[in-house]
């Protein structure tokens, strides 16, 4: 399948709504008038002709906000098929956060742009300015980094949640108040349309998402100090197990920590193995010192798996695979999976030798394994790693997976795309869903 990247999700998104748009006004030989409105800072509009840049701009802008959410509370829903359209569930997340704040653009143009009517009172109209406030703030809580790094997470969530409410706001005021919009055959049927599945996407997930999506229970059968700020748990089913893939990844909730916080760990054990391992680097309130946090026996609950970051969707018989001190985790099971066939070159990157915990299991699992080539890279020893030091005869011959910090990624990526390597060869994992 043709997985969906932002790069072309976006221009998708803005083409579509072009099409509708000047097709619909092309044909459009209504009699839409402004018999007396008023925009925020362009003066009154009386007995105007639809036509009129301010009411054109002005819906445009609205009909991106609408459709723009809808599919972001279609990604929220985090189904299968979803997933796989968008490259997984960590792209998904990323679309959808980027998408949030481009919303936040548009509906200000929006507001600013679009005439008002003062003929009549319509309930449509404060409803539709609530709305506008509300969004505008709760997509500021949830995007800009300084509320995102002083506000709890359960507490972040339960006001993201509320988002899906806002929505509904925005959408009675589109249904209720006149609009070019409302004369638009082809226009009217994708926004309106758009909004309805917006809409059930948002009750789906706030509603009947945990109907049809059973959590598994697991309990903590192991927790292991590795120290540098890492913690190995190994999980038990109680009684259903995890299927999954190796590079995928899960939603964990720690009773003990939060009874309704989840997070999401890669997972580092690998299908055949009984147990669920999951390894944990301690960057915030809820994973610094989790061997403290957790004890032996307590129940979890598990949900996924989740991610397309495996050997299915890589086609290429050589690989390098470069992992950033815990992006090893879905490296830890993927090297079970590869097959004899294929030749990979394995770099991890950490600050120096002591951090990389899983050197002797690494090592312990390649040495039945010659067509894997590991790398230990120490910064502190030789400096960032770069594309000139991976060792490489040719470089637009191979598939490239990457796990790590951003920082990370963009510099190998960047490296790598002046070789001559294409997008399409790469494959990375994206943790930063909030």
């Amino acid at each position: 399948m043709k997985i969906l990247k932002q790069e072309v999700y976006f221009p998708i998104i803005i083409g579509i709504h072009f099409i509708f748009w000047a097709v619909d006004l092309s044909l459009y030989q209504g009699t839409f008038m402004e018999v007396s409105s008023d925009t925020l800072f362009f003066g009154e509009l009386t007995n105007e002709s639809w036509s009129n840049m301010h009411r054109i701009l002005g819906e445009v802008f609205s009909s991106w906000v609408v459709t723009v959410f809808a599919f972001n509370f279609l990604m929220a829903t985090r189904a299968r098929w979803v997933e796989k359209i968008f490259g997984g569930l960590d792209k998904m997340y990323l679309i959808h956060r980027r998408s949030g704040v481009i919303a936040v653009f548009l509906l200000l143009a929006h507001f600013i742009v679009v005439p008002r009517d003062l003929v009549e009172f319509n309930p449509g109209k404060p409803l539709g300015f609530y709305a506008f406030v509300l969004i505008i703030v709760g997509v500021i809580l949830s995007a800009a980094p300084i509320f995102k790094r002083k506000i709890p997470y359960h507490k972040w969530i339960n006001f993201h949640k509320l988002m899906g409410l806002f929505y509904v706001m925005a959408v009675l005021h589109g249904l209720m108040v006149s609009s070019l919009i409302k004369e638009l055959p082809i226009t009217r049927v994708y926004v309106f349309g758009m909004s309805f599945i917006g809409v059930a996407a948002w009750f789906y997930r706030a509603f009947l998402y945990g109907l049809f999506n059973k959590k598994l229970a697991y309990s903590v059968n192991e927790v292991n100090d590795l120290g540098n700020g890492i913690t190995e748990v190994k999980l038990k089913a109680s009684a259903n197990s995890l299927s999954y893939k190796a590079g995928q990844f899960v939603f964990v909730k720690f009773p003990s920590i939060s009874k309704k916080e989840q997070h999401p760990f890669t997972i580092s054990s690998h299908p055949t193995e009984g147990n669920l391992r999951i390894t944990v680097k301690g960057l915030g309130d809820y994973t610094d010192n989790l061997h403290e946090k957790i004890a032996v026996g307590e129940p979890v609950t598990i949900e996924g798996p989740f991610g397309l970051f495996t050997l299915d969707n890589v086609k290429r018989n050589d690989q390098v695979w470069i992992a950033g001190g815990i992006g090893i985790t879905p490296f830890l099971s993927l090297i079970k999976d590869i097959d004899d066939q294929k030749k990979v070159k394995l770099f991890w990157c950490v600050n120096n030798e002591s951090e990389a915990v899983y050197k002797y299991e690494i090592e312990a699992v390649l040495a039945n394994k010659p067509n894997i080539d590991f790398t230990i890279w120490a910064s502190q020893d030789n400096g960032y790693l770069t594309a000139d030091q991976l060792g490489l005869t040719s470089y637009n011959d191979k598939d490239y997976l990457i796990c790590g910090p951003q920082v990370l990624k963009t510099s190998m990526m960047t490296q790598l795309k002046k070789k001559g390597v294409k997008q399409n060869q790469f494959h990375d994992e994206e943790f930063a869903f909030r």
